[in-house]
């Protein structure tokens, strides 16, 4: 089973294996990424308070906010840019696609950046 990521603003998906899952948030880590932290909603749409809010990669319906994915896009670009002359070719592929999908040009607000952040299905 992979990771299936789902765009809170559109839905769009963007998806990867688990261990490249994995290398996307060790190299976020590597370069100063700290989580805010995920939140998940009970059946009565409320915050579920027994959430561990550390779970970034199991596949309950939890959410990545605005603010953690515009961090973790700022962390990744920085990783890209430190090792780009050894990064693995599908690792620097992985990590590119999903920073390009983390963001959403705007156009109806006139803002250039925009991070809706994300589901984890």
């Amino acid at each position: 089973m992979g990771m299936n990521l789902s765009r809170l603003d559109d839905g769009e998906l963007f998806e990867c294996s688990n261990g490249m899952w994995g290398i996307i948030m060790a190299s976020a880590y590597k370069t100063g990424w700290k989580p805010l932290g995920t939140f998940k909603m009970d059946e009565n749409d409320n915050p579920d308070t027994n959430w561990d809010k550390n779970d970034y990669s199991s596949h309950q319906g939890q959410i990545v906010n605005e603010t953690d994915a515009y961090e973790l896009s700022k962390a990744l670009k920085k990783y890209i840019e430190i090792e780009k002359e050894v990064i693995d070719p599908n690792e620097f592929s992985a990590i590119s696609k999903f920073i390009e999908w983390l963001n959403i040009n705007s156009h109806k607000t006139n803002i250039d950046d925009y991070f809706p952040g994300f589901e984890i299905n």
